[in-house]
């Protein structure tokens, strides 16, 4: 078997091909993103001007944060791609963005006249050292007269307050220089983190068989990006149906702007390739999202009917150190949401709120009424067909009629088809809920006390439509052999004796009221304390 060394098989390039002549510089602008929930793939093109032979391309302004394996080029036209290689591409920031040198320059003047003022305030405090020491007038053993006295110690005094009234404007001085220093040095890391010099590049060494004009598309993955769902739920009124705004807050922290570039948003993982995947075990229990794993990273398929470099291998996205992240649930199959319109996306680690789509789901609206805890009702809507809409685990801005109810959370993993959401209190349902004196007694019968308490519950629809209203009341359960609950009263409610809930469903018609009693007994041995009515804990202030 023969053997070829690589500097033979590189010498043997070489003299089929020629050397390759000037390369080819291009900066390819960003067409487009694919931005995954943590990570993101950028889509850039050129145009190249090939030469017959052996050319050299080399594709500059990269991300500092992408990463080399997975770096893919394609270029079409009668032509074999030699080699692909990414390395470093180390820029001065200053040619990035002109601030950046104003901003330097700006800094060391600050630093120079913080020195200075350094520098005059030792002068200055050596100055103070000197008449503190030298307060002795004529020597030891010399009478000095009162007025060479006078004189000298209005000579001291007024110098050593020229030099205190000195050293502090001069520490003034410097305070205010400092602080402009901080603010010219955050501003010139802002730009610095923005325009990070630390660019990469992909070269490229290609033969082509004859001169051509053609493109070269270039793929590949970054960290430093992301984006998270946000949701605002809209409720007009109980007669229409919920608007759902499927929203995204995209943040872009990859080195580079994204100015007007069309994005993609997917829920697809980008550290696992084309190969096929691998089935974990799926437990049904608590809420667990199935791990679907990959035996390779990327194909190593050829690629037929263009050139095209493909990576073999590919290593696990990084998190972005500089961001907070969470887990979140989505479906098994990858969803991608192509975003419309183009989107200005700067890479300063903010997020920026990106509008994916807008959808009408039918709702039924009902309310909810516990008039123990809370006198006012709640509007509750339960929203149908979410769970096809490719939805992802995320916080929800709740909103009915022209007022912010507040926050809500979309759960994708649930297993029922409908979203409950509460939409906030109801002014115009009025509720009261009353202890009934004449009703509610405390005896001793024989060895036994019986407390019996009566309530009165009053429901009233004050609206402009009908609505269906669930008022929730409770009553005791008993857990010791010698505590006995009776049941006297529940005006027809539906009663779960082993939870001690009562429900009352309502149907009430504009103007329309009605109302319920509840009442019960508790028997207990009269020789023990037994706390009959139910309390909560609440902090107020201890003096």
């Amino acid at each position: 078997m023969k053997t070829i060394s690589a500097l033979a098989l590189l010498l043997s390039v070489h003299a089929t091909y020629g050397q390759p002549g000037k390369p080819i510089v291009l900066e390819p602008g960003i067409e487009g993103t694919t931005v995954y929930l943590s990570g993101g793939e950028v889509r850039s093109s050129a145009a190249l001007d090939l030469a017959n032979g052996t050319n050299t391309v080399i594709l500059k302004g990269l991300s500092p944060h992408t990463f080399p394996q997975s770096v893919q080029v394609t270029v079409k036209g009668d032509l074999e791609i030699l080699s692909v290689s990414t390395s470093g591409d180390f820029l001065d920031a200053g040619k990035l963005d002109p601030r950046i040198n104003v901003l330097k320059d700006s800094v060391a003047l600050l630093h120079e006249r913080i020195t200075e003022l350094d520098d005059r305030m030792a002068a200055s405090e050596a100055e103070k050292d000197m008449l503190a020491s030298n307060h002795d007038i004529g020597g030891s053993g010399v009478v000095v007269s009162s007025d060479q006295l006078a004189k000298a110690a209005d000579f001291f005094r007024e110098r050593t307050l020229q030099v205190h009234r000195t050293i502090s404007h001069m520490k003034k001085e410097q305070e205010g220089l400092l602080e402009r220093l901080r603010r010219t040095e955050r501003q010139l890391d802002d730009l610095n983190y923005r325009h990070d010099p630390n660019r990469k590049q992909v070269t490229i060494v290609l033969v082509a068989s004859r001169a051509q004009k053609t493109n070269v598309d270039l793929r590949y993955l970054v960290a430093n990006t992301g984006w998270s769902p946000i949701y605002d739920l809209v409720a007009k009124d109980i007669t229409k149906p919920v608007e759902l705004r499927y929203k995204a807050q995209v943040y872009n922290n990859t080195g580079i702007d994204w100015d007007h570039v069309k994005l993609t948003l997917s829920t697809a993982d980008p550290s696992l390739g084309a190969s096929k995947p691998l089935l974990s075990k799926w437990t049904v229990g608590e809420r667990q999202g199935q791990k679907i794993q990959s035996d390779r990273r990327f194909d190593e398929d050829d690629y037929g009917g263009k050139a095209e470099f493909r990576p073999q291998t590919q290593q696990i996205l990084k998190a972005d150190s500089t961001q907070r992240y969470e887990t979140v649930a989505v479906a098994e199959v990858s969803a991608e949401f192509p975003i419309a319109r183009p989107y200005d996306i700067p890479s300063d680690a903010k997020p920026y709120l990106v509008d994916i789509a807008e959808h009408t789901l039918a709702a039924d609206y009902s309310y909810l009424a516990i008039p123990k805890l809370d006198k006012d009702a709640f509007l509750l809507a339960r929203i149908t067909g979410w769970e096809k809409l490719n939805l992802v685990d995320g916080k929800a801005n709740v909103y009915y009629g022209d007022a912010y109810v507040g926050e809500s959370m979309i759960n994708t993993a649930t297993t029922d088809d409908t979203l409950d959401l509460s939409l906030g209190r109801d002014n115009n349902v009025q509720i009261s809920r009353t202890l009934l004196e004449d009703k509610t007694s405390h005896k001793v019968i024989g060895s036994e006390r019986k407390a019996t308490m009566t309530f009165e519950i009053t429901v009233k629809n004050n609206g402009v439509a009908p609505l269906t209203l669930s008022v929730q009341d409770q009553i005791p359960v008993s857990q010791d052999d010698e505590i006995k609950v009776d049941v006297l009263e529940t005006s027809n409610a539906r009663v779960d004796d082993k939870e001690g809930s009562v429900e009352w469903l309502a149907q009430l018609q504009p103007g329309a009221s009605q109302k319920y009693l509840l009442s019960f007994s508790i028997w207990y041995p009269k020789n023990r304390q037994v706390t009959v009515r139910q309390m909560r804990s609440v902090a107020c202030p201890s003096f």
